[in-house]
């Protein structure tokens, strides 16, 4: 820096004093841009015409605004609608009562089991599927049936499940009266709503001491859906008794709560992880996922050095919740920590080969720039042009500018490659697979996983 600030303090001078310095700016201009790119390049190699700096060593923080370097922000944790702005509408996780299996004939026990675990995977048809040979008037096959016949939310298989629900909570199905009440109260499947109907089976199973209808209640009353009346202190005090029963949604809702400070309570830090943590070792992605994000934002903001708790959140969300999106978060991370075990370009890069096999912008963004810069793999230009293009495609609008950059010195027939490489990317996406948001064993039994083994992990310190 101490050469380029010498030279423009030469070139202020000659430009004031020296009137044919002037005119060569003027009369000469290729030249001089053929001359300075000359003396900005020399030294650097072909492959050095755009900046990349050293990506063999973990961030240099001696600048605040690179990455996982910031201090002067503070971390907030983020959360999703269910968690954060619930209402009875989009309270659709459901933690079923699988104590209420043994009261099923044994044959169709494993059956229960099985269909459970696909429909946690949101793999509805093979559930039903499954439960198709068990016994129809039993109460827990047709509340597990209804359950996957609500994933689709077509109209003519929503109306299917309201008849099973009605027959499983005259049965004495507790669960199923709540779920039917959330139905009803706020219309599924195109079919009318019935909020006197809805409310009354809410009620019933607030009664009944059934945590999914305390959490429904909580909803209702923080939403203001319950008749216009607001009232966080009793919401609270719900989630509360739903969480103690084990209920983890509730948990992280409650973790919210406190996290805020509604319905009068203190806000505490302490608490607020202590709940969420207990909702993700229990296998809730949701709270998985807000503890990572958080734990790697108090990391980049210099607020702790604790970053295992944030990548070990992030490896059991995409692991066991097949969450695309952790994968390449957690990819950055290893991209940008500060300091090993944790920095690791190649684990990054591995990371993100697994990523954007997907339909997701970041992964592919981040790829190319892995290319692009030589981060855990040799630089090539062709695949980081390809791969930026692919994310632009995609809606990741920031691979622009860097698009642009690759543009303006790859050679055409380079680009040619390239674009064609990006046709056949694109062609071979799949779908992003949908976040396991309850992991239980049912689910680890219920089909593959789309990763393969894990390679080792970064040690501790």
């Amino acid at each position: 820096m101490t050469a380029i600030g010498r030279t423009a303090a030469l070139h202020i001078a000659f430009w004031q004093y020296d009137p044919w310095y002037r005119r060569a700016w003027f009369v000469w201009p290729q030249v001089t841009a053929i001359l300075l790119a000359t003396w900005l390049l020399v030294g650097l190699g072909p492959e050095a015409a755009v900046s990349v700096g050293n990506w063999a060593k973990p961030a240099d923080c001696t600048n605040a605004s690179t990455p996982g370097c910031t201090a002067t922000r503070r971390a907030v944790f983020v959360w999703d609608d269910e968690v954060g702005r619930p209402t009875i509408a989009n309270q659709i996780t459901v933690i079923v009562d699988r104590s209420t299996f043994r009261n099923s004939a044994a044959d169709d026990q494993p059956k229960l089991t099985a269909a459970l675990g696909a429909y946690y995977r949101f793999d509805w048809a093979k559930a039903i599927d499954i439960l198709k040979s068990a016994t129809a008037t039993d109460p827990n096959v047709q509340f597990v049936t209804a359950l996957a016949l609500l994933v689709p939310n077509s109209t003519d298989q929503t109306r299917d499940a309201e008849i099973l629900l009605r027959e499983a909570a005259a049965g004495g199905h507790r669960q199923a009266g709540s779920v039917l009440g959330r139905i009803l109260f706020a219309g599924a499947g195109g079919l009318p709503k019935d909020e006197t109907a809805g409310r009354k089976l809410i009620d019933d199973g607030l009664a009944a001491g059934e945590p999914y209808a305390m959490r429904l209640a909580a909803a209702g009353y923080v939403s203001g859906e319950f008749g216009g009346t607001y009232d966080t202190v009793k919401a609270v005090d719900l989630l509360r008794k739903a969480a103690d029963s084990g209920e983890l949604i509730a948990m992280a809702q409650l973790a919210y709560c406190i996290n805020t400070g509604r319905g009068g309570l203190t806000r505490d830090t302490a608490k607020t992880i202590d709940y969420l943590r207990r909702a993700a070792d229990a296998g809730f992605e949701g709270a998985q996922l807000t503890l990572a994000r958080w734990f790697r934002d108090r990391y980049g903001y210099r607020e702790s050095d604790d970053l295992p708790e944030s990548i070990k959140w992030f490896e059991r969300s995409f692991r066991q919740g097949h969450s695309v999106f952790a994968l390449g978060e957690l990819a950055y991370v290893h991209r940008y920590a500060r300091e090993a075990p944790w920095f690791d370009t190649k684990r990054s890069f591995e990371l993100l080969q697994l990523c954007a096999l997907y339909r997701n912008a970041y992964c592919h963004y981040w790829l190319a720039r892995a290319y692009h810069e030589g981060a855990g793999t040799a630089r090539d230009y062709t695949k980081a042009y390809a791969y930026y293009t692919v994310a632009k495609e995609l809606g990741r609008q920031d691979a622009a500018p860097n698009l642009q950059r690759l543009d303006d010195f790859l050679q055409p027939a380079i680009k040619t490659s390239a674009a064609e490489l990006a046709k056949s990317i694109s062609a071979g996406l799949k779908p992003v697979p949908r976040v396991i948001l309850l992991e239980t064993a049912e689910t680890e039994s219920a089909g593959p996983s789309p990763w393969p083994d894990p390679t080792p992990r970064p040690a501790s310190p």
